[in-house]
């Protein structure tokens, strides 16, 4: 349920926008985005247990590659996928910001234990990679956006919100839980997080409805191809890179489903902060997510059963 829950939502998010989008406008042109936001990294931070890892350099060189792989490799992955595919720049635009951002909050863990991988460096490299990640993003979206068209960004401004809407409400969610002293967290704070999510891509979609319409099935078909390109060559990276540093097969896991995967409600959250015209933007975003969610979950199914 827990995993069916936000890919479900998210279809249900995208038919009401298109039928009733009164609802998302409103929410979208009274700040409700970045206050959803805003209450997303409140939960995770919040979520964010204190089990102990044990830090060593093996640890240390496996997050090190990590962290290049999903915040410095991925981008310029996205981008050279964009040139070679001849994407549109609105859709150039969105692949690459759904590959600067870090690794999604809970899917990647979730599916790691699925797998019966190591769910514990999991979290480890979800929450390493998302907090290094918001230094990282403004800078390579920035390169990443120059290298594909006429687009410039403020990278200050967005350092600045990324910080402020980002990481100021994780820290305030992890200090609440460690003031309570919570032990086990409840099951519903996931249903939380995904629920914003959901109401997210309602009201982006619910905004620029108008986008899907212009879009014809060539341009779907583009996306799908590039999303799929830019998360399989990440997962077949990873895997090699866990051979490499002769990592177990549950350590490996999580650095196979972790670091290949991306956030969507960052990528949202980065989309509705940039000044220039994101378009479709957000339509990649969302086939990234879809794309990723279904295949490394019948991943985790096969590693289970294998």
């Amino acid at each position: 349920m827990r995993q069916l829950f936000l890919p479900l939502g998210l279809i249900v998010a995208i038919i009401v926008a298109q039928l009733i989008p009164a609802g998302g406008i409103f929410i979208s042109e009274n700040n409700g985005l970045r206050i959803i936001v805003f209450i997303i990294f409140l939960v995770s931070g919040y979520q964010t247990g204190g089990r102990g890892i044990t830090l060593d350099k093996k640890l240390f060189v496996l997050f090190g590659c990590a962290a290049f792989i999903s915040l410095l490799l991925a981008p310029v992955l996205g981008l050279l996928v964009s040139k070679v595919l001849s994407l549109s720049l609105p859709l150039a635009m969105g692949l690459i910001i759904i590959s600067c951002v870090p690794p999604t909050i809970s899917s990647g863990i979730v599916i790691t234990e699925v797998s019966r991988g190591n769910a514990v460096l999991a979290l480890f490299l979800t929450i390493g990679l998302n907090l290094l990640g918001i230094l990282t993003m403004p800078f390579m979206l920035d390169f990443c956006l120059h290298a594909a068209g006429p687009m410039d960004i403020d990278q200050a401004a967005l350092l600045f919100k990324m910080l402020f809407f980002v990481l100021l409400p994780f820290i305030i969610g992890k200090l609440i839980r460690t003031l309570r002293g919570n032990s086990m967290i409840s099951p519903i704070w996931s249903y939380v997080n995904s629920s914003c999510v959901i109401i997210t891509v309602y009201a982006s979609i619910a905004e620029s409805q108008e986008v899907f319409k212009g879009l014809d099935l060539q341009d779907y078909a583009l996306v799908l191809v590039s999303v799929a390109i830019v998360h399989i060559i990440l997962l077949i990276i990873n895997a090699q890179t866990g051979k490499l540093l002769r990592l177990s097969s549950a350590d490996n896991k999580a650095l196979i489903f972790v670091a290949s995967q991306k956030t969507l409600a960052l990528g949202i959250a980065v989309i509705a902060n940039v000044k220039i015209d994101t378009g479709s933007a957000i339509v990649v975003c969302l086939m990234f997510h879809f794309f990723q969610l279904f295949l490394d979950s019948f991943l985790a199914s096969a590693f289970q059963k294998k």
